[in-house]
């Protein structure tokens, strides 16, 4: 399968190791158990404050709109935050320069290696999560499941982007990415809508069973169906990871001024990527935290308003990346500005809710702003060399990883302070960093429409 592969990469074609399969089930399993496990950390927070008086606690899943339940959140959730927090803090902090080296190791190695582990690491933090879940565990020892993401990393999108860099010519490079992202969005859809239904039918444990024998699919499909997709691997099978020449190559493919590298546009573009992902992180732990405190929403409602929105989301990208650039003709970095307005609006919306419906109309004013992740993305590989878009990825999967450990905690200390605070301070910076990224993106318009009436005077005069 492998001499095929590389065989199908040298005349041009597609290498016939789809990794859509495992990045969905991947983000399933993440969808499933996400607000499951934020809920099972306010549950056992719970009981360690009433020591032990499960009857109290109860409230918090089966009647969480009365003020009872509201009263005993505002305790409740100011302790938990500090466990969700430490989370992101452990699966930032090393696995974010862990990328630095594995991105460059696995240009030199193969992609492979970094897929086997980045589908065991979530396989071992479930199994895990399974066990202690049977047990009256005091909430901090949850985060003993995510020691493997802190002593392995967690490279998994980062190998699937550059076997998809690897693998696919830059005229469908584009697309393949959006499809990517969009089996990423169905995975945390369909997960987020089924993991609390089975939560209520079978309960903490199972779930997190079921978890583990899904991750346990998603690394056999990486051992026995992915063939690797580097043609010039070295003889020696494994070299040293923490090579730090390999990290210089990096830094200097990112940095070294050249013609087919345009540096404004890529770090343009990587400073807007670093703004939603600040967004994305920082408020992925606290959405649910929102609903639960302010509309007494339980886990089901909730996981059915984000799966509705999830649908929205892929919905939105898909039309709107279709309609704006097929049938309007707008340029990349004018879809991106659509997206960054349209999520601006639905912050604003998300810091003035009060009702239910508000989140509902939050939803809807958001609709666009799914196109920004995957259309950064396009404009990041149309700004680098073929040749060196595994190492821009992997700057780009450093970003993703490193920014979590302040932007999560951050949004994590402002909710918690000013939690019952109207209008919401944290959705209020949301917006805010909204509008910056419409700043610079009118920024990079400007930039690059001089560049290009430059090139034009340049080529009437020769």
């Amino acid at each position: 399968m492998e001499k095929k592969c590389i065989k199908l990469i040298k005349t041009g074609g597609r290498c016939c190791g789809l990794m859509e399969p495992i990045m969905f089930l991947l983000l399933l399993v993440d969808g499933m158990q996400s607000n499951v496990f934020i809920d099972m950390i306010l549950f056992q927070t719970c009981r360690k404050i009433k020591v032990g008086n499960e009857t109290d606690c109860n409230i918090i899943q089966t009647n969480s709109s009365s003020e009872e339940a509201r009263e005993l959140n505002k305790i409740v959730q100011l302790h938990a935050s500090y466990v969700i927090m430490s989370k992101s803090l452990m699966t930032s902090i090393l696995p974010s320069f862990l990328i630095l080296f594995l991105g460059p190791w696995s240009d030199k190695y193969g992609r492979k290696p970094l897929l086997i582990i980045g589908t065991f690491v979530p396989l071992c933090r479930y199994t895990i999560l399974s066990i202690l879940s049977i047990f009256d565990s005091n909430p901090w020892m949850f985060l003993l499941a995510f020691v493997p993401s802190v002593l392995l990393g967690n490279g998994c999108l980062l190998a699937t982007i550059c076997y998809i860099s690897d693998t696919t010519v830059p005229e469908k490079r584009s697309w393949r990415l959006a499809c990517l992202q969009t089996s990423l969005r169905a995975g945390l859809l369909i997960g987020t809508f089924i993991g609390p239904l089975i939560f209520q039918k079978l309960g903490y444990t199972f779930l997190f069973i079921i978890a583990a024998l899904i991750c346990s699919l998603s690394l056999l499909y990486v051992v026995f169906m992915v063939p690797e997709s580097l043609q010039n691997k070295p003889t020696k099978k494994w070299g040293n990871p923490f090579d730090f020449s390999l990290v210089k190559q990096l830094i200097t493919t990112c940095t070294k001024k050249r013609d087919s590298l345009n540096r404004e546009l890529l770090w343009s573009c990587l400073l807007v990527l670093s703004l939603i992902r600040i967004i994305i992180d920082g408020s992925l732990d606290i959405n649910y935290l929102f609903a639960h405190a302010k509309l007494g929403w339980n886990i089901v409602q909730y996981s059915m308003f984000n799966s509705l929105s999830m649908v929205t989301l892929i919905i939105g990208t898909f039309c709107g990346i279709k309609v704006m650039k097929d049938y309007i003709g707008f340029a990349d970095i004018t879809q991106i500005l659509m997206g960054c307005l349209s999520g601006f609006l639905a912050s604003l919306c998300l810091s003035f809710a009060t009702e239910s419906w508000h989140m509902y109309l939050h939803v809807c004013l958001g609709f666009l702003s799914g196109i920004i992740l995957p259309t950064l993305r396009s404009l990041i590989s149309k700004s680098a060399p073929s040749d060196d878009l595994g190492k821009v990825f992997c700057l780009v999967s450093f970003i993703d990883t490193l920014l979590p450990l302040g932007s999560a905690p951050l949004y994590n200390l402002i909710y918690s302070s000013l939690i019952f605070v109207y209008p919401s301070p944290v959705y209020l910076m949301t917006s805010g960093i909204y509008f910056l990224m419409i700043i610079i993106n009118r920024i990079m318009n400007l930039r690059l429409t001089n560049q290009i009436s430059s090139n034009q005077c340049a080529t009437q005069s020769d």
